[in-house]
């Protein structure tokens, strides 16, 4: 008897192991979603700036979704590579950035969608340039990989509010 109750509480340290590093994890899968959506946006968005579209796509749009998704790759990067080094970084800190990417990452995505669906309106398409079909598929499948980063943000934030309170 006493043995079974030993083996039940034995499992423990493991899954609390693998909870201990599920941010970290998070983490390197914002940045891999990070480089898939900036890999699909730019052509579409530098290929909208050079045909007469261009007076229906705001340059801000751009820059938005740039710093956005740039922004925190670079920042994602610097805390793997802190916490690969070894360094502590507080959970406050991991939990507000990780809260602004998501609320950023659905902004940016939210942009792209309103821009994808303004160049595919109806009324665009009067004596202007169709804009190309693997651009506007490309620019969408940004979005959606934006959106999908945006909600591992907000996973990773939950993660790390368990992980607070397990220890």
């Amino acid at each position: 008897m006493a043995d079974e109750n030993q083996q039940e509480s034995q499992p423990a340290p493991k899954e609390r192991k693998l909870m201990r590093h599920m941010p970290l994890l998070m983490k390197v899968l914002e940045v891999v979603l990070a480089v898939f959506a900036i890999g699909l946006i730019v052509d579409p968005l530098n290929s909208f700036q050079r045909i007469s579209i261009k007076t229906h796509f705001k340059l801000d749009d751009a820059a938005i979704i740039y710093i956005t998704i740039a922004g925190f790759l670079i920042i994602n990067t610097l805390f793997i590579i802190c916490q690969l080094m070894g360094d502590r970084i507080p959970k406050r800190t991991l939990i507000v950035f990780s809260s602004v990417g998501a609320l950023l990452h659905i902004v940016a995505g939210s942009i792209i969608v309103y821009n994808w669906r303004k160049i595919l309106g109806p009324y665009y398409n009067n004596n202007e340039y169709y804009p190309s079909k693997q651009y506007m598929d490309m620019f969408i499948s940004g979005a959606v990989f934006t959106f999908v980063n945006a909600v591992v943000f907000f996973l990773e934030v939950f993660f790390i509010i368990y992980t607070k309170s397990i220890e």
